[in-house]
């Protein structure tokens, strides 16, 4: 229903800890993005898991599960907190691929090693648009 499902510690939360962000949250012209990587195949390829997007008030706007093309091979949980139970919410890569780039085009981008979630997510962004916070000083 393209509503994104927001992971919270409350005792009004679903069965799956998830609630479900506004239908028509708020975008802004800036928006910080952080995405949770999986290893896949007999290489461990990084493969994305998770990607959650903010606005410039800090509100969620899309945090999604996603099941990556290839086969599991490592959850990687102790850093990404992907859980094999988690898989059972996903959207597809390609779901996910859409829906993000509708949301980021045209807007300011900022995360920690930005660049390394959009190689992920196979997208490209305008170089002006990316503000790394990996890369501030």
């Amino acid at each position: 229903d393209g509503r994104a499902q927001v992971v919270l510690n409350s005792s009004s939360a679903n069965h799956h800890g998830l609630h479900e962000a506004k239908a028509n949250p708020r975008l802004s012209g800036t928006l910080a993005m952080d995405c949770e990587f999986v290893g896949t195949g007999d290489e461990d390829k990084s493969e994305l898991a998770r990607a959650s997007i903010v606005n410039y008030w800090g509100e969620c706007v899309y945090d999604k599960y996603v099941k990556p093309v290839n086969k599991i091979t490592d959850y990687r949980t102790w850093v990404s907190g992907i859980e094999p139970r988690h898989m059972k919410l996903a959207i597809t890569f390609r779901e996910a691929q859409k829906e993000i780039a509708e949301i980021i085009k045209g807007r300011i981008l900022v995360g920690h090693s930005i660049r390394s979630d959009l190689v992920v997510l196979m997208l490209n962004h305008p170089k002006e648009l990316i503000h790394d916070t990996r890369r501030v000083v």
